[in-house]
């Protein structure tokens, strides 16, 4: 009669060659699923700068393109002679724009953009002020404009009339990199130095160019390399940025 062998079982050595085969797929799979993650995940901060950049690029045009002269509005106004640009530098511009004024019934709004507070890394939040005259009746020095900064002690009517909004976050600030580049009408660079464009200058300003750069601060395994959006903005009347004496010249 003829007995059945007994079981022989796993040994140790064969245990011990599967976990390690094992291992080394699951560690496979792990990084594949991470990497897969990470990639999936830069193309959406990819995604997300594209955004970011170009709603700010736009919301620039927009209000650039309104850039008048005070004195285009209100022909009247002995004060009003001031130019379009009152501000022209590398990262922050400020001027008069014809901006939700139907029929002059508000005057000029002083509109300035700027990048605020960049961090160590030269990061920082793109942004946008509109500030509405005290009143749509100029005196005889022209549209007054209260002080909105809070060192001033700005009353609520002051302030209620000064809009603010950021229109681009994670904001590349290199100074070799100027978010903002001037032209005057003959196609000229202007330059403005470390400060601003000096009076005659900010009087000769036909088309700005910006140069907005995003980039998300996420970590280094999904973040995204920068976005860079460029648009030069030709200012639609040169009658409204010119002085006359000027286009007489040309």
């Amino acid at each position: 009669m003829k007995r059945n062998p007994p079981d022989a079982g796993i040994t140790l050595a064969e245990l011990l060659v599967t976990m390690m085969i094992m291992s080394f797929i699951v560690m496979a799979t792990a990084a594949l699923v991470i990497g897969t993650q990470n990639a999936s995940q830069q193309n959406v901060n990819r995604l997300d700068q594209i955004q970011e950049a170009r709603n700010g690029t736009e919301r620039m045009s927009q209000t650039l393109r309104t850039a008048v002269m005070p004195s285009q509005l209100l022909g009247g106004c002995l004060g009003c002679a001031g130019d379009a640009f009152v501000q022209g530098k590398r990262f922050e511009v400020q001027f008069y724009g014809n901006f939700e004024n139907p029929n002059n019934s508000v005057g000029p709004s002083r509109i300035t953009y700027t990048v605020s507070d960049p961090d160590a890394d030269g990061v920082g939040e793109l942004v946008q002020s509109i500030q509405k005259p005290d009143s749509p009746y100029p005196t005889a020095t022209g549209y007054q404009y209260c002080n909105p900064d809070p060192a001033a002690n700005p009353s609520a009517a002051c302030l209620s009339n000064v809009r603010r909004s950021i229109v681009a976050r994670d904001v590349l600030v290199d100074p070799s990199k100027p978010l903002l580049r001037y032209f005057d009408q003959h196609g000229n660079e202007m330059h403005p130095g470390s400060g601003s464009l000096d009076g005659d200058q900010l009087s000769r300003v036909l088309s700005v160019e910006i140069h907005l750069r995003v980039q998300g601060q996420q970590g280094a395994n999904t973040q995204a390399k920068e976005t860079s959006y460029i648009q030069r903005i030709m200012l639609p009347n040169a009658q409204a940025v010119i002085r006359q004496s000027q286009e007489e010249d040309s």
